[in-house]
């Protein structure tokens, strides 16, 4: 699928663009990336094709660094864990769908791992990287060795955004070691944030970490404590609140257990799991504009719910979109 896309593409200037991207792990060529020896991209917010630049495909034209030093793995991963990354940027547009997976083949095809149907980036907590932290489950059975990270974002602008980071799997049940202090600490932070963000209480009440501060939230009020001015300290106990009343809703509309989703991922072979879709591109698919979320045609065995904020839509024409 990847291979079958023209190298590179140019799309027309639009009036709004998206404005995030992958900060843990870090993406290639940015200015977190403790591998990245030039200038950094100073474009990795921007979808595809935006502002009259072309924009190769995938990750950004940046595939060729992955046998040199600036594209040394970020971070280590075992088959079959829970991780998470987060994203960052200066606007989430309000959300949006996600998808993540893996490159084991230099970044000739792109499997899921996880699909975001919806809220993606989290449209109430801001432009991250706290707030925007997402869990998921590599894949059991992926090789193990050097291979491609990749996150992808679509809009409701119709915009597309590929981020793509290098990262070692190594094999189930391995020990985890970071590659760099500067790493080591990201990933601290973010798995901090994320087990907060995606915690799923199991009564009205819940504690999370969000900004710096720690707050509680019962189904109608939060209390932060951190060393903030009242009116900041105010707009944070606000954020924590509406991330409380979401994974109350989600928790209260989920059918099944987090263990049967993951024996159900688990039972699908990486080799099976379907390409990331490509969208929005001048490729000739096309998501709906403004009015709803996407719908992944073919989103794998895992997939994770939005806020139903929005409602969902598949991309179009079929053909086209691979179903």
């Amino acid at each position: 699928m990847y291979t079958k896309i023209a190298s590179s593409f140019l799309l027309a200037s639009t009036a709004v663009h998206a404005h995030m991207h992958l900060n843990y792990p870090a993406t290639f060529n940015a200015s977190n990336n403790p591998h990245t020896t030039g200038p950094s991209d100073p474009f990795l917010d921007y979808p595809y094709g935006c502002c009259g630049r072309t924009t190769p495909m995938p990750c950004r034209g940046y595939l060729d660094l992955i046998e040199l030093p600036e594209g040394a793995p970020v971070a280590t991963w075992a088959a079959g864990s829970q991780q998470n990354f987060n994203i960052t940027g200066i606007g989430n547009h309000y959300g949006g769908s996600c998808q993540v997976g893996f490159s084991v083949d230099k970044g000739a095809t792109f499997q899921v791992a996880t699909s975001y149907e919806g809220n993606c980036p989290h449209r109430n907590a801001g432009d991250g990287p706290d707030g925007q932290n997402f869990n998921f489950t590599i894949p059991a059975d992926i090789p193990t060795g050097n291979v491609i990270f990749a996150w992808t974002w679509i809009n409701r602008e119709q915009e597309f955004n590929m981020n793509c980071a290098a990262v070692t799997i190594t094999e189930e049940g391995a020990p985890e070691q970071p590659v760099s202090s500067a790493i080591a600490a990201t990933s601290t932070q973010a798995a901090t944030s994320s087990t907060a963000a995606a915690a799923q209480p199991t009564s009205s009440s819940a504690t999370y970490t969000l900004e710096g501060c720690t707050c509680t939230c019962t189904d109608s009020d939060c209390t932060c404590k951190c060393p903030k001015p009242n009116v900041a300290r105010s707009l944070v106990q606000h954020k924590a609140l509406l991330q409380h009343l979401e994974h109350l809703k989600l928790r209260d509309s989920a059918s099944v257990s987090e263990s049967q989703i993951k024996r159900a991922a688990d039972s699908v072979a990486y080799s099976s799991r379907p390409q990331m879709l490509l969208a929005d591109i001048d490729n000739g698919c096309e998501s709906v504009k403004t009015t709803h979320e996407l719908k992944y045609p073919n989103p794998g065995p895992d997939v994770v719910q939005g806020d139903g904020e929005y409602p969902l839509a598949m991309p179009t024409p079929a053909n086209k979109c691979g179903y």
